[in-house]
Parts: C-alpha cells; structure tokens; sequence
C-alpha cells in the first residue's frame, strides 16, 4: 500500500470515528453544534491523536460549553475511545439516503456515504457530518414566562435604568452652574422686596439612560434563552435609547423586532430574528466585530450590556481588550451572567477573569426580580 493511500485511509477512518464520537456525545445529552466540530478538526491540526492526554484536552476546549459539559465529556471520552473498534470485513454498507429537511440544531446532515475500504476498523453505526463555519440551523425556541415573574423583572428594570441614568430629563434641580429657574429667582426675591439680587439656577435632573445589549445567542446559552429575552424585552421597553445586537457566529442587530410588540408577539419575531443557533463561542472577535461596525454608538452617556456566561472557547485575551475598551469608551460596563447567584457559581472561566477587571456591574437574571430591587439600587 502506497503512502498516500495508507494516510487516505487513516483520514476516512478517523473522520468516521470523530463523527461516531459527536453521535455518542449527543446521546449522553451533550449538545455538539457543527461549529464545535469545525473548531476540533481544526485543533487536530497541531494536536496528535496518538497524544491521548493532548486529544482530550483539545476536545475539552471545543466540545464543552460549561463545566456540567466536561464531566460528561470526560466520561465519554473515557468510554468512547477506550472500545476496541469494530473490523468490517463484508461489503460495502448502502449508503444512506441524503435528508431533504435540515438538521436540528447541533445535528449532522447526513449524505451518501462514499465506499469504506476492505478490512478498514470503524464503529458501527456511524454518520459522516457536514462541516460548515456557520451556527447550526436548528434556531431558537423563545417560550414565554409567567405574566408576574415578567412583571417583577420589569421592576427591576426600571430600577437599574434610574441607577445608570446619564442624560437629562424633563424635571428639574437645584444647581450652581446651568441655565436661571426664573420661578426659584422670583421667590427668592420676595425676601428681598422683589430685588433680583440671588439669581437661581437649575439643571434637568438625570432621568434617562441610553443602553447597548450585546446578547450571546450561542449553544451554551440555549437554556437561559427564556428569561434572558425577558430581560431584553424589559430593558428596550422602558429604555427608549436601547440598540439590541445578538451574536454568537455573527454580530447582528434585533432591535426593530422588539419595537410597539406585545410580549408574547415580540417573542416570536425575535426567534425568527435570531436565526439558527448553537456553536462554540467566540465572545471577544464579536466584540471586536461588533466595535469595528458599531462603535460610533458607544460614548461617555452610554451603558453597555453584555449578556453571557463568559464561555469563550477563542481569544480571551482578546475579550479582556475588548472590554476595556468598552470600559474606557462608555458611562458603565453590565455583565449579566445567568449562574452568577448560584452557590457553587465562580467566575474561573478565562474568559471571565480576562473581563472582570473592566466591568462595573456583575448581574444575574434573577437581580432584575422585584426581591433583587435594593441590589440594583445599591450598585
């Protein structure tokens, strides 16, 4: 057998064993978008998989979106690559016939399978998968929360809007510089047998906020979806000067589905809106996308949100830049986290320690609930 045969070979069959792999994950319940997939083949470029420390430490990295992942992960991968493989020694298996529909978010589209050598050692039951850059097209699922759980986040809303308020509103306040309250000056001279000699003045007291939302929409936040739309939903209902970007692949504004909607329509939109779902994240290069193509909208009145769980499975060097930047630009920098209350809950991601540094607020869901007001108000 020549060379190039034999490496043809080996490719084919650890295409089919990684494929095997991403199947056996996913019946552990591990969701395994295709842009996960991407980012392994692309990590076993510089990895070899006879290092079996090294392989499973490159699968960590791509395949697992939180911690819970890695334990199950870590099993698998124990149980999945210690097997002794299967010797197909028959014919040629039938191919299997290509789908018309697509596949569900983190599935393989499958295709007719080209011919497997003679004597070549695969799993069975394996499915060849197609690549693509792309997020899976399986798309988001919005259901909507209780009217009184709604109703309380919005209370909390309304709450973290007085606390980052920086642009004026109509009523008015004492002050030493700024424009003469002629209805001040005019009491005043009353004392004075109606002698102007105490000019009063008055400035707009800061009642309004202007907010960017960068909302991570990616796989690893699949199961925070629900509340974190209701956060998004409050905050550009109260907050006129809101501008909402989703990205999880891509950088892309939502904000014209949430305008003059009622909430249950609005949800519906917004999943149309949001598209297809899943895939490693890249937080800080969609930041940094987001700040090449938008960053004229950050200035001193402006607070950036950012809501996400820090999972950055790129750059995270890149993502502390990036909100720095932020940091230096805008009034105030919000992270909302959704395990950012939870007991066992430490931000040790690198992702999140890259970032911690340069935010002002770190929230959770649950702070924008009616129990949580004091907190906001507090920060």
């Amino acid at each position: 057998m020549s060379p190039e045969i034999s490496r043809a070979a080996v490719s084919a069959d650890l295409l089919r064993r990684l494929a095997g792999f991403f199947d056996f994950l996913r019946a552990r319940h591990l969701d395994v978008g295709v842009g996960s997939q991407v980012d392994l083949a692309r990590a076993l470029d510089h990895v070899s998989v006879l290092d079996r420390d090294r392989f499973r430490d490159a699968c960590r990295s791509t395949l697992a979106k939180s911690p819970a992942d890695l334990s199950i992960l870590d099993d698998a991968f124990e149980v999945y690559w210690s097997t002794t493989p299967v010797v197909e020694t028959g014919a040629t298996p039938r191919p299997r016939a290509p789908t018309s529909r697509p596949p569900a978010d983190g599935g393989l589209e499958s295709i007719s399978t080209p011919p497997i050598p003679t004597g070549t050692t695969v799993p069975i039951g394996i499915r060849m998968g197609v690549y693509s850059p792309d997020a899976p097209g399986g798309g988001h699922t919005l259901p909507a929360l209780d009217p009184r759980r709604l109703a309380a986040m919005r209370i909390g809303a309304r709450t973290l809007r007085r606390a980052i308020a920086t642009l004026p509103g109509r009523t008015s306040r004492s002050a030493r510089r700024g424009r003469i309250d002629l209805r001040r000056t005019m009491r005043r001279a009353g004392r004075t047998s109606g002698e102007l000699l105490d000019l009063r003045r008055a400035r707009n007291r800061r009642a309004l906020a202007e907010l960017l939302v960068l909302w991570d929409v990616s796989g690893s936040m699949r199961d925070h979806d629900a509340v974190l739309a209701a956060v998004v939903y409050n905050l550009r209902r109260l907050v006129r000067r809101t501008r909402v970007f989703a990205f999880s692949t891509e950088v892309r504004e939502v904000s014209a589905v949430l305008s003059g909607m009622p909430y249950r329509i609005s949800l519906d939109a917004l999943a149309r809106a949001l598209g297809p779902a899943g895939g490693g994240t890249r937080i800080g290069r969609c930041l940094r996308d987001f700040r090449r193509e938008f960053g004229r909208l950050v200035h001193p009145w402006t607070t950036v949100v950012v809501l996400s769980d820090g999972w950055d499975l790129g750059d995270t060097d890149l993502l502390g830049r990036e909100v720095a930047w932020f940091h230096e630009k805008a009034h105030r920098v919000v992270w909302v986290n959704p395990y950012a209350r939870e007991a066992r809950f430490r931000p040790e991601t690198a992702g999140m320690q890259n970032a911690l540094p340069h935010i002002d607020l770190f929230l959770a869901p649950s702070d924008f609930e009616t129990s949580s007001e004091s907190r906001l108000a507090n920060r």
